[in-house]
């Protein structure tokens, strides 16, 4: 385990900051200025997060998720496994809402939760 001074953060990076509501995320994050720069309207990569208890359920939601035509990778943790969640989308708040319902709820059948997205490439 690293200790607290292990991480630096450069000169350009930000505060946290704790956004409540999910629908607010997904807004921020469609007008961020990297996405902004890539422009909204053209398909391109995004990556979701999913966390959950076990390997079988991390597994068990890849593997609807691939049957859905996701590109999946499941990830070993400590306490919990993380599966990432790849596909092509033009970046919509429509389609982050919808994806992220969809997602929240398939991660909480399976005893875990969904942790966000981010356009692939940041």
């Amino acid at each position: 385990m690293q200790s607290a001074n292990a991480f630096r953060p450069g000169p350009r990076a930000r505060r946290a900051e704790l956004v409540r509501d999910s629908r607010d995320v997904d807004e921020r994050v469609l007008r961020h200025p990297h996405t902004l720069a890539h422009g909204t309207r053209r398909t391109r990569g995004v990556r979701h997060f999913v966390y959950l208890p076990t390997s079988e359920a991390a597994h068990d939601v890849a593997q609807v998720l691939e049957r859905e035509g996701w590109d999946t990778a499941v990830h070993a943790g400590e306490d919990v496994w993380l599966v990432a969640a790849g596909c092509l989308r033009v970046l919509t708040e429509p389609l982050a809402r919808e994806t992220r319902e969809r997602l929240a709820s398939l991660a909480a059948a399976h005893g875990g939760s969904y942790d966000g997205w981010e356009p692939a490439g940041t």
